[in-house]
């Protein structure tokens, strides 16, 4: 049958209850005895803890107990962390719930408050007295780096969490034989991923059985599940994760954060339900992206890349339990991105300060990646006289090539990154533009085009960690003919549940509105590592789409007995069986599910009820087996996209307008074109953003200045053009369907897009931002500086 379910716009599963406030979240969970809870944090990004006075809080009617990191300690071993950077070869810390005898950055837990209602935990939360002894913090990691520097962790002989090298080749020859070096540099400020929904925690106690049922907004609720346990010093069996409808995660609903332990603690401790909510101002602390880059290429004369030299330095913040530190990894680990570059030399200094530790952010560093590159690609663009889009079409990797090794011990599945560049150009009518840029620039319009590719390995699995490049599903069919799948991944709001869905109705031959999915309950659901890097309709699709062909061939095997025909002659189609051998034939799909139920021990008995089937999907080109250089390759999949844009800057205020955007994204198979167009579009928000306003503020004592939604400037719908949207599939050979992921590509391409557009509007005014972000006052900034150096008197 050739209608089928994948590659239509099907509306998203529950979309009517999105759409109408009926879906439940997190926080809409309230029990019998709810209690609430409320953080007491550090104003110093640096200080010893001399005392915490709880008795002002504990004097407060309708408070129920207040703790602090002394007390604490008694319950709670340290938290683990997501992926431990001493696996590679970096530097570990014990990480608490609450501090204990030093805070090491602004805003961390040291104290907290349970009360009857959310105003009397604040109110209470206020009487506490935290005496400090201030010590000397360090912010900047230029200077974290030095050995003069206060270190952040005390017993460390330095800042610097690890030092990783990442390439091959032979740089030092290619750097030799080059006819033009080009040095670029990249200073990439501190961004947060602000979902509509916060972080929440609801913890509730059954003292029956020792038990504990955790609903968080949780993107990996089995690994969190063990996490918790390992904190809480309790058998993983007694504690069920439960996470509910999701409002946007972008990686910050990754495990890891001091709030979820205590929260399980504190319900434990009073045998009440305790519920957190995180406020905007709590939620602004998480952030990440900081890096300052230092980029050379080399180049022949008729501008193929030679080489690639990149030394980074990132500002990690304070350490964490979270996986935000391995962006920075990423970052290195991704180069030389979609580019045919076999010489590689790459260094990251990770280094940690007294700012807040990262959280990861989507992207994961690979935006980074893609912002270093196409800056610096565009610079050798403009020295060499080229045309940008035709220098990375000349030194794109060929669509032939694949699967193809990089520097970095990566091995690509597939691509055809020329032929997604030559339609996005299309899409903005790239020579029109051109043609329009120049009449425009004759009368003092300063209009600028940018093009940018970006590269994203998803599907990341580590070794020894629950990190996991594989997943599970269950798919129950009913004696009625309904089915459910219950899968290890989660949806954060990016519509898996709906791709997953489609896919099981083709493979089972049903109505999709007959399929139901049940997502993120660790008591239901079969073992699996949840929503991140892109992964969930891969591996999340793939077994379930595995797990639907077992019960179709009972199915089929059932309905050829009932039928009297030969099972390769039986095909089901929107719930209908039908034979070749008979066109007459037919029985309903619920039919031959009722028969496999009550009919098993006469024409039933050929097949083994129930109709259930759990699989798992394992993608290849995974090793985690070194190579001969000592190199792995984590990832089976690496989804990709260009990105092209326009836009107009005032140069009498810096303020950038963008007029056009484009996106041609692969995916390797679009299994619902309205959810990739949703991620891509998202995506370039999220770039629009990250480049024209959002940044992450704090002064020079290391005090947070960035509190809500006026200091953190957001795009608005006004602030994003009309986005043009493409698909251009190269299907993954190693995965179901030829899928690749969706949801981690596009920040860093369509952010290195409008950087580039800017530079290429002022390229006039030998202006050239490397400093991001690109807001008013900086491009003003910018704009002015020129100015003043092209007055300046030559020596």
């Amino acid at each position: 049958m050739t209608d089928q379910y994948v590659g239509k716009s099907t509306s998203t599963l529950d979309s009517a209850a999105f759409v109408t406030g009926r879906s439940i979240f997190t926080a809409d969970h309230s029990f019998p005895g709810q209690l609430h809870a409320h953080f007491v944090r550090s104003t110093h990004a640096s200080a010893k803890i001399v005392d915490v006075d709880l008795s002002g809080a504990e004097k407060v009617a309708g408070v129920v107990l207040a703790m602090d990191g002394a007390e604490a300690v008694k319950h709670l071993d340290p938290i683990p962390h997501f992926v431990d950077p001493i696996l590679f070869g970096g530097k570990t810390t014990d990480l608490r719930c609450l501090a204990l005898s030093q805070v090491q950055y602004c805003g961390e837990p040291v104290a907290v408050v349970v009360a009857q209602d959310k105003k009397t935990a604040l109110y209470a939360a206020s009487r506490i007295n935290v005496t400090y002894e201030p010590l000397e913090a360090v912010l900047d990691a230029a200077e974290a780096v030095k050995s003069t520097a206060p270190r952040v962790v005390s017993d460390w002989e330095d800042n610097l969490l690890m030092q990783v090298p990442f390439g091959g080749g032979d740089c030092a020859t290619a750097f030799d034989a080059a006819d033009h070096i080009v040095k670029s540099t990249l200073k990439v400020h501190r961004q947060s991923v602000q979902p509509i929904e916060t972080r929440c925690y609801n913890a509730v106690w059954s003292d029956s059985d020792s038990a504990i049922t955790l609903y968080a907004t949780a993107q990996n609720p089995h690994p969190l599940r063990y996490v918790l346990t390992q904190v809480l010093r309790m058998p993983e069996n007694r504690l069920r994760i439960v996470t509910s409808a999701t409002g946007g995660a972008f990686g910050l609903k990754m495990h890891g954060h001091p709030e979820e332990a205590l929260i399980c603690l504190l319900s434990k401790l009073t045998k009440q339900p305790v519920k957190w909510v995180e406020n905007r101002e709590e939620c602004l602390l998480t952030g990440g992206r900081e890096q300052d880059h230092e980029l050379e290429i080399a180049l022949s004369a008729d501008g193929q890349i030679l080489a690639i030299r990149d030394q980074y330095l990132a500002n990690v913040g304070a350490p964490g339990a979270t996986p935000g530190w391995g962006m920075a990894f990423l970052t290195g680990i991704s180069m030389p991105g979609p580019y045919d570059v076999p010489n590689l030399e790459v260094q990251a200094d990770i280094v940690v300060t007294n700012k807040v530790p990262w959280s990861s952010c989507r992207g994961y560093g690979k935006e980074v990646t893609a912002l270093a590159l196409e800056l610096g690609i565009d610079k050798a663009a403009r020295e060499l006289g080229m045309d940008p889009a035709e220098m990375r079409i000349k030194n794109f990797i060929p669509s032939d090539a694949f699967p193809k090794k990089s520097a970095t011990g990566l091995i690509y599945d597939s691509g055809d990154y020329a032929g997604a560049l030559t339609k996005t150009l299309e899409l903005i009518d790239y020579d029109e533009q051109r043609r329009q840029q120049k009449v425009l620039r004759e009368s003092g319009v300063y209009m600028g085009i940018g093009v940018a590719y970006e590269l994203t390995p998803e599907g990341g699995t580590l070794p020894g960690t629950l990190v996991a490049g594989y997943d599970t599903s269950t798919v129950k069919v009913d004696p009625s003919g309904f089915v459910t799948v219950l899968t290890g991944v989660t949806d954060p709001g990016g519509g898996n549940r709906t791709g997953i869905g489609q896919i099981v109705a083709d493979a089972l031959g049903v109505e999709f509105e007959n399929v139901r999915i049940l997502q993120g309950d660790t008591q239901a659901c079969p073992y699996g590592f949840g929503n991140y890097s892109g992964r969930s309709t891969i591996v999340g699709g793939g077994s379930a789409a595995l797990a639907a062909a077992d019960i179709k061939a009972q199915i089929k095997m059932l309905a050829a007995a009932m039928m009297e025909v030969s099972e390769d002659s039986i095909e089901i189609y929107r719930g209908m069986v039908t034979t070749t051998a008979d066109p007459t034939a037919q029985l309903s799909f619920a039919e031959v599910c009722y028969a496999a139920y009550t009919r098993n021990y006469d024409i039933a008995a050929c097949i083994e009820p129930p109709l259930e089937a759990t699989r798992t999907f394992k993608p290849d080109l995974i090793s985690h087996i070194p190579d001969e250089e000592g190199k792995i390759n984590p990832y089976p999949s690496y989804s990709n996209a260009a990105y092209a844009t326009v836009c107009e800057v005032d140069i009498e205020t810096g303020k950038v307008t963008l007029q056009k955007f484009a996106v041609v994204h692969d995916c390797g198979k679009t299994i619902n074109p309205i959810l990739v167009e949703g991620q891509a579009c998202g995506a370039v928000a999220f770039g629009i953003g990250g480049m024209l306003g959002e940044e992450i503020v704090v002064d020079p004592s290391g005090r947070q200045l960035t509190t809500d939604f006026a200091d953190y400037i957001m795009p608005r719908a006004g602030d994003v053009p009309e986005i043009a949207v493409g698909h251009h599939d190269s299907p993954n050979p190693v995965t179901f369907m030829g899928l690749k992921g969706a949801g981690e590509a596009g920040v860093g391409g369509s952010a290195a897009a409008i950087v580039n557009a800017v530079n290429d509007a002022l390229c006039s005014l030998n202006v050239e931002i490397d400093e991001l972000p690109v807001s008013a006052p900086n491009v003003w900034s910018a704009i002015q500086a020129a100015a003043r150096s092209s007055k300046e008197p030559t020596s």
